[in-house]
């Protein structure tokens, strides 16, 4: 692993924190309602659809590098 692709990686890892993912499931859940569904359970949706997205991204990302 090359110092730039170390450097991209933590670059990647520092831009998808914790902090980004509560601010993105925030701002999803409070623009989609599913019905007969609790914001709770809409939460732990979002939660898995981001990670699941992020994973996707981080890969994409760390492969170009």
């Amino acid at each position: 692993m090359s110092i730039f692709s170390k450097l991209g990686d933590d670059i990647i890892d520092e831009v998808f924190n914790d902090e980004l993912q509560k601010e993105v499931v925030k701002a999803l859940n409070d623009s989609v309602d599913i019905p007969f569904l609790s914001e709770k359970t809409e939460e732990k949706i979002m939660n898995a659809v981001y990670d699941t997205v992020e994973g996707v991204i981080k890969a994409a990302l760390k492969k170009a590098l």
